[in-house]
């Protein structure tokens, strides 16, 4: 058994939380067949690393502006053509950006195809910058990826280490645990002390999941991740 593909390791739930994506987005893609889920129990993990990778992937469509039909249409053709499992977490897609994605792109009709197309370094550019957050393994699929709605620290994912849990790179730090230590009670410094990290690392890693006393109450016109586009 590989840990990446054939091990369900999140929820639902988990996958929005660690991408950073609404549920809604993340239900859309996995109706449409974009993404690939084991079934199970309510609140059960169902998706694999594998998967999520598939989904940081499909993410960086999103925010260049691709609909989620158009980004459902052509994860579909993908992997029918690709003739493969998770083709999206496979460095000969996923890290050049050419072949069958591109020859997807310019059939498709969708005005966001053109967008892309003139984005920087068009699909290609798009592809390179979500695949720069994964750990590529000798076999050619994804064996580590480094969750971007994080900033000041990097957080990775690793299917070997801590049942694919968010872990601080280089330490055996989980997020779970200093988020879980704030809403306790515990101070940042405290923290910071106990896991041998930096006050601003602390305040990093808790940022996408308890927003700062000062802005519980007004909505700040800057946040941390892009918008979705709207469909």
């Amino acid at each position: 058994m590989d840990p990446r593909f054939d091990l369900p390791l999140y929820t639902r739930a988990d996958v929005a939380l660690h991408l950073g994506l609404p549920a809604t987005t993340l239900g859309d893609w996995l109706r449409s067949g974009a993404l690939e889920a084991s079934s199970g129990g309510r609140g059960e993990p169902t998706i694999t690393f594998a998967g999520l990778v598939e989904t940081h992937m499909l993410r960086q469509l999103r925010y260049a502006g691709l609909s989620l039909q158009a980004i459902g249409e052509a994860a579909v053709a993908l992997r029918s053509r690709a003739g493969r499992h998770y083709p999206l977490a496979w460095s000969g897609l996923a890290h050049d950006g050419r072949d069958l994605l591109v020859e997807i792109a310019a059939e498709g009709r969708e005005q966001g195809w053109e967008r892309i197309r003139d984005s920087q370094g068009g699909l290609p550019g798009v592809l390179r910058r979500g695949s720069a957050a994964i750990g590529w393994s000798d076999d050619g699929y994804a064996a580590t990826l480094r969750l971007v709605i994080y900033h000041d620290i990097d957080v990775i994912v690793d299917p070997s280490r801590s049942s694919g849990q968010p872990l601080v790179d280089g330490s055996d730090v989980r997020v779970e645990d200093v988020v879980d230590g704030v809403r306790s009670g515990t101070s940042y410094r405290e923290l910071a002390t106990k896991f041998a990290l930096e006050d601003f690392e602390v305040e990093a890693l808790v940022r996408p999941h308890i927003r700062p006393p000062a802005f519980r109450r007004t909505r700040h016109p800057q946040t941390h991740s892009e918008p979705l586009p709207q469909d």
